[in-house]
């Protein structure tokens, strides 16, 4: 079941009775609301599963009587609507009718009332103005409430404002002073500074043009001793390929000579070699010729024969180092060909000595 809505008057600034007359004029919409809501009930409560045909149209019935309910409540609200809003202009006509009658009255009475008040205020209006225009002769700082002051505060106020202006104009007096020597101490700088610029402008223009000649000099100097050094480098060139010419010529000289040496050793040689094949020979015909003799001579005396070869091979070779050695040979090159070759040789005498020793042993 549904509950009708109840409304508190006293959330609307209503009295007990002035709320009863207004719901007594809602209270029959508000009886048919109760029938309705218990017609609605019983129909809700009557529907099991699909409202039948007679269902849907006690239905309908019941939601057109909730219409002409709802319908018939607003034009109750509206007939109460416009009452009380005529009321109300009833009530506004009353009040403005009073203040009609009291107003210029009213006024009156409250301009005799502050007449004092506002004399003193037309004073002290007058007062700040002159109190403004005379500070303004010191200040630009011009507060409000000037009137207002007493006599003897202003007249410290001023004094003070007096001595601040004097203060400031003394001070801008000393700061225009000191501006003016500060002034004029930086052009007297900006100007001893223009001096000493241009003075070390010139001498750096003189020490540039000092710089310049002694480059040139340098230059000069540099490029003379370039032309003596080449000069000197193409005698030294021309000296040394004339020296190595006269080198390469004594070296083919020494060549000739030595190829000459060694034509000549050779064929001593090849004549001693063949001296010795003679004499190899004769010996060996001696040998076989004495083969008959006893082996031990025959070997002793061949023995006898190698012997001699060997001490004619070592005189020949000691003979060789002799001649060609000490300070025969000039250039680097052919000295340490010789030493080559004098080692070889003096191996080969010692290997001679060796043969010889194991000979006799």
């Amino acid at each position: 079941m549904t509950k009708l809505i109840k409304i508190d008057p006293k959330e609307f600034g209503l009295t007990e009775t002035k709320a009863k007359e207004v719901a007594a004029m809602f209270q029959p919409m508000l009886d048919k609301m109760v029938e309705l809501e218990n017609e609605y009930n019983a129909l809700t409560q009557s529907i099991e599963g699909e409202p039948s045909e007679d269902d849907c149209k006690r239905a309908k019935e019941l939601r057109i009587q909730y219409v002409k309910v709802r319908t018939g409540t607003a034009a109750i609200h509206k007939e109460l609507k416009a009452f009380y809003l005529a009321g109300g202009r009833f009530v506004d006509g009353w009040k403005n009718a009073q203040l009609m009658a009291s107003q210029g009255i009213e006024e009156r009475l409250k301009e005799i009332e502050t007449h004092q008040e506002r004399k003193e205020a037309e004073r002290k209006a007058a007062l700040e103005v002159e109190r403004k225009d005379e500070l303004r002769q010191y200040t630009s700082d011009i507060p409000s409430g000037l009137g207002d002051m007493p006599d003897n505060v202003w007249e410290m106020y001023l004094a003070g404002a007096k001595k601040a202006h004097f203060d400031r104009l003394e001070a801008e007096r000393k700061a225009e002073e000191e501006r003016k020597r500060i002034e004029a101490e930086e052009k007297a700088r900006r100007k001893a500074e223009a001096i000493r610029v241009e003075k070390e402008r010139e001498r750096i223009r003189k020490e540039n043009e000092r710089l310049r000649k002694e480059a040139a000099e340098r230059e000069r100097k540099a490029a003379e001793e370039r032309r003596k050094r080449e000069a000197e480098e193409q005698a030294r060139r021309k000296a040394e390929a004339l020296r190595i010419k006269k080198e390469q010529e004594e070296r083919e000289r020494v060549q000739r000579e030595y190829q000459a040496k060694l034509e000549a050793e050779r064929q001593e040689k090849l004549k001693i070699q063949r001296q010795v094949e003679a004499k190899r020979k004769a010996e060996e015909e001696a040998k076989r010729k004495a083969a008959e003799e006893a082996e031990a001579a025959r070997q002793a005396e061949l023995a006898k024969g190698d012997q001699d070869i060997l001490d004619d091979l070592q005189r020949e070779l000691l003979d060789i180092t002799k001649r060609f050695g000490g300070s025969r040979w000039s250039s680097l090159q052919y000295r340490l060909m010789w030493a080559s070759i004098h080692r070889d040789l003096h191996r080969a005498i010692e290997k001679t000595k060796t043969m010889k020793t194991e000979e006799t042993e």
